[in-house]
């Protein structure tokens, strides 16, 4: 991951802009419309925000610093109004810094009064994502250190897209926060990370339809890289159901990514629903935490897919007010520091190689993750943060 400290919740959900050449600028009013939003919500009220600074935690030798930023309020409707799903979207918010590398960045949500908001409290970060309007498009359109970030410019335009999601019958409010933690400048001895993003459904939108009781897989089209480099961090999104995802290069795993459910109370349903048939031990669980991988190599030319495993005999699949179920997605999401050339001596101390020189780290709840060129996104069923990276 970026710095190995740039932790986010597991991947939820966001878009790709269509490049087999090479980069290309992004077009964020056309894409945000047609990709990321599935309807047409109501004009986004006055957003507000609040930066507190916090003590840093990670490459305080190089004057590190580290902010907890605000947005919102936001009134979410009840379910039965689109499922309980609105977004709220800004042409530009204070991001916490300029001319920085990010280094960590994890994303919350909040009632106004400060207390915890999860699936739990039926109020949830279905996603965040922070574009990055000056930045191209790539792919479509531990312990031991790696010195390696997002760098963020003095004059880059930061636009924000939440969309939360309220499972109780009455409207509720919530704050969305991000943690960020980053260097000022770009410090000459870290590498400036570019995202690669990559989907089962290709470019465009990132939803593919729903099975229930059975297993089923979908298979991403192939992405010849455009680019060279050492991957810092390798991670994957998928909705409940989903068991895991499996990241291929030139036919063989470069990292499988498996995902883990109701780790922590936050992701399990205060009412533990149920489907018939389902394992007890699984009722009323959401997605917590996805495995991830760390370093690894791409080169100019190499064939790379990403397949998403869903088994929803076995996990509750996520469904709508009216019974049907809701889409699935499958993502994959690798930090690229380009031009630099993975050896063996950069993986981390808890991981071990694979045949195709990735290694794998263990799961938690907060993982690092990246888009393609001007987006990156990160998040669980209750929490999610995006980030434009290029």
């Amino acid at each position: 991951m970026l710095g190995s400290r740039l932790q986010i919740l597991v991947l939820l959900c966001v878009l790709s802009v269509a490049n087999a050449t090479g980069l290309q600028k992004y077009h964020y009013e056309e894409q945000s419309s047609n990709i990321l939003r599935v309807r047409k919500d109501p004009p986004s009220p006055p957003i507000n925000s609040t930066i507190t600074t916090l003590a840093p935690q990670f490459f305080t030798d190089q004057g590190s610093k580290r902010v907890k930023v605000t947005y919102g309020p936001f009134v979410v409707p009840s379910m039965d109004i689109n499922n309980g799903m609105q977004n709220f979207e800004y042409a530009s918010v204070n991001f916490g810094c300029k001319n920085c590398t990010v280094t960590y960045m994890e994303a919350g949500l909040e009632y106004p009064n400060g207390t915890y908001a999860n699936a739990n409290t039926s109020l949830w970060l279905h996603h965040i994502v922070l574009y990055n309007l000056n930045n191209l498009d790539t792919v479509c359109g531990t312990e031991e250190t790696d010195k390696a970030g997002y760098y963020v410019g003095p004059n880059d335009t930061i636009a924000f897209l939440t969309e939360l999601m309220n499972t109780a019958m009455v409207n509720q409010t919530a704050i969305v926060t991000i943690t960020y933690e980053y260097l000022p400048s770009l410090p000459s001895n870290f590498h400036k990370v570019t995202p690669i993003w990559m989907d089962i459904t290709g470019c465009g939108g990132s939803e593919a339809p729903a099975k229930n009781d059975t297993a089923f897989q979908y298979t991403s089209p192939v992405w010849t890289a455009n680019a060279t480099g050492r991957v810092t961090s390798a991670i994957g999104h998928l909705h409940d159901g989903g068991v895991h995802l499996d990241i291929t290069k030139n036919n063989s795993t470069m990292c499988d990514c498996a995902a883990a459910y109701g780790q922590d109370p936050g992701y399990v349903d205060p009412s533990g629903m149920s489907m018939p048939g389902m394992p007890m031990m699984n009722m009323g669980m959401h997605i917590s935490s996805l495995s991830e991988c760390s370093t690894g190599q791409i080169n100019l030319g190499d064939k790379l897919t990403v397949t998403a495993f869903y088994n929803t005999t076995e996990y509750m699949p996520m469904t709508n007010t009216d019974g049907s179920l809701a889409p699935i997605m499958g993502i994959a999401l690798l930090y690229l520091a380009q031009n630099e050339t993975y050896t063996i001596t950069s993986t981390s101390k808890s991981s071990s190689p694979t045949g195709s020189g990735v290694s794998s780290s263990s799961s938690h709840a907060a993982a690092a993750m990246v888009t393609s060129g001007p987006v990156l996104v990160a998040g669980a069923m209750g929490a999610m943060v995006a980030f434009g990276f290029a």
